[in-house]
């Protein structure tokens, strides 16, 4: 019976094969100068490049790697700088070719090579990474050492059952294998045939050593999905490259059964396809709302959130689900070293909101009216509900990074960034959105709409510097109703440039610099609502309106009028860009 693989990308022992001879890579000839068989070829890398002195075998077709017979040393060999090898003095018969190449861990395996008396047999061929094969079994077993063996090779691999069901055997060559299995030294008489890929895993279930003709087939769940990054009908190109974006992908009841992801125990994985098919390395890939026992079979919707490495509309997003591969993978999405310094997409609960800004520890603490019953429909996912008198905040500051040091505040005269989705229930007052305290704060300001603020404070110590002042932006009052939800996204490069969008149009604001007191603090906290002696201004608070709030992303670098739009794009709420479509 064949188990076919699933993929994951695994850390194993350097060892590698390939399956099988390439339709040209065997022709006969004469070696009337020995009276043997001659065996010789030319061994490269999957790269291209030569497979210089790799160590290279022909191993007798009934061999028993059990038995721990070397082989004479007539049948070893090693190829030369160009990857040549030659071997003359085995007898007529059939062999696997074995090679493993010392400085890649790359590996090549080429069984049923028939060689008979004074003929030349060439196998040309390449050598590639190493596959795994995890094994499953019916029953829990325990303390159990295990051996698995490929019949006709040097391929030997000792193991042991871990969590007393499963055992891993590294190191495989890809292509067809029979495996036989001996359990403290008894062989196990069933033979599985699988088929392993280069750096990739085949998970089958094998059957109880009570019952050995007995095979179950595991019972996963495997999909994958296709989104096509081409713009909306209606967007014109863009008008700069792109890298390292970060995407949120939606699944909904249009594009996704649920009910097969009820036990959302398995991997999610993504990649870039380019136009011409070429596929990136597995994208950086974030799904914390999974964690939620049923939440994608309640709500019928999961956001998964990937990083792109570059962007090009004839591109596409190639997302897959596989329960047989194990979950564990790296969710830096929105890293500190790409300027992401707070990022809150408010989740499943409200306090404490956690920051998905990897090493930035900006927990939120909810302050107020604010509760778990806060939390409501967003934009992407789900969305917080906030009213005049409840708040969120932070401490400005954060552990240290491998990279730079991360935290709220930014200089007056560097950069600095934030979008986020803000639905306001009415628009006849003044309203914080957030702010940190005398640096910087986004308000809505009726006859002005929302209005970014830039504080400076004066410097004691400089006798030039006397006057504390803040620089504001104001984006105009168009596209913004009450009871809908409006994108706020503003980028600065000192303050000589900057970005700043409401929905998808670009805001033409200019600086206005005006008198500030810089005594005036807006911040609900009060001293005795603080657990430490820091001072009001080492925080950041979210709060002082009423209405909704969704995906606030504060950082400190500087976004194009190309990464704002796209941004919109892929988190407005409906039509979004780009959409999932099951890929059949």
């Amino acid at each position: 019976m064949k188990f076919r693989g699933t993929i994951l990308t695994v850390a194993v022992a350097s060892l590698a094969a390939f399956w099988g001879c390439s339709s040209n890579s065997q022709s006969a000839g004469n070696s009337a100068e020995t009276g043997s068989p001659e065996l010789a070829g030319i061994l490269v890398l999957d790269d291209g490049k030569p497979a210089a002195r790799a160590r290279v075998q022909c191993v007798p077709e009934g061999y028993d790697a059990m038995t721990g017979t070397e082989l004479p040393a007539a049948y070893s060999t090693e190829t030369d700088k160009d990857g040549r090898y030659h071997l003359d003095s085995v007898p007529d018969g059939t062999y696997a070719l074995e090679a493993y190449h010392v400085q890649s861990g790359k590996r090549l395996l080429v069984r049923g090579v028939k060689v008979a008396e004074d003929d030349s047999v060439a196998v040309n061929d390449t050598l590639r990474a190493p596959g795994v094969v995890k094994l499953e079994l019916v029953d829990s077993y325990n303390e159990h050492k295990v051996v698995v063996v490929v019949p006709g090779t040097t391929i030997r691999r000792e193991t042991s059952i871990r969590d007393f069901h499963e055992l891993v055997v590294d190191s495989l060559p890809a292509g067809e294998l029979d495996l036989q299995i001996y359990f403290d030294d008894l062989y196990w008489s069933s033979v599985f045939e699988v088929e392993v890929a280069p750096g990739d895993t085949q998970t089958i279930l094998i059957p109880s050593a009570i019952e050995p003709d007995v095979v179950i087939p595991h019972d996963s769940v495997s999909f994958t999905w296709k989104a096509p990054l081409s713009l909306p009908e209606g967007v014109d190109t863009l008008t700069s490259s792109v890298t390292d974006i970060p995407i949120a992908l939606r699944l909904t009841e249009e594009n996704c059964n649920f009910d097969s992801l009820q036990y959302i125990t398995g991997r999610w994985e993504a990649v870039r396809i380019s136009k011409d098919g070429s596929r990136s390395k597995k994208l950086p890939i974030s799904y914390h709302e999974l964690a939620t026992p049923g939440y994608g079979v309640e709500t019928k919707q999961v956001v998964l959130w990937v990083r792109v490495d570059s962007l090009n509309v004839t591109d596409s997003l190639e997302l897959s689900y596989d329960g047989l591969l194990n979950p564990a993978y790296a969710f830096d999405v929105f890293p500190t070293n790409r300027s992401y310094s707070l990022v809150w997409h408010f989740g499943y609960a409200v306090s404490p909101q956690t920051d998905y800004a990897e090493m930035g520890d900006f927990d939120g603490t909810a302050f107020g009216s604010v509760d778990a019953d806060a939390i409501t429909e967003g934009v992407v996912g789900i969305g917080i509900e906030m009213d005049s008198a409840g708040s969120f905040y932070v401490k400005s500051s954060a552990r240290v990074d491998t990279t730079r040091e991360v935290n709220m505040s930014f200089d007056e005269d560097g950069y600095f960034c934030f979008s986020t989705w803000v639905e306001l229930d009415a628009l006849d007052k003044e309203q914080t959105i957030f702010e940190k305290a005398k640096e910087y704060a986004l308000l809505y300001v009726p006859e002005k709409g929302f209005v970014v603020e830039v504080y400076h404070v004066a410097d004691s110590s400089d006798a030039l510097d006397t006057m504390s002042y803040k620089v504001s932006w104001a984006s105009g009052t168009d596209g913004i109703k009450a009871g809908e939800w409006t994108y706020v996204a503003f980028s600065r490069r000192a303050f000589e440039q900057t970005v700043f969008y409401l929905n998808d149009a670009k805001v033409s604001a200019s600086p206005e610099q005006s008198d500030w007191d810089d005594s005036k603090v807006t911040f609900s906290l009060e001293p005795s609502d603080r657990s430490d002696s820091v001072g009001v201004r080492a925080y950041f608070e979210v709060g002082g309106f009423t209405g909704k709030l969704d995906e606030l992303m504060v950082g400190g670098c500087f976004r194009d009028d190309t990464w704002t739009r796209l941004t919109y794009l892929n988190q407005k709420p409906e039509n979004y860009w780009p959409q999932l479509v099951p890929r059949k």
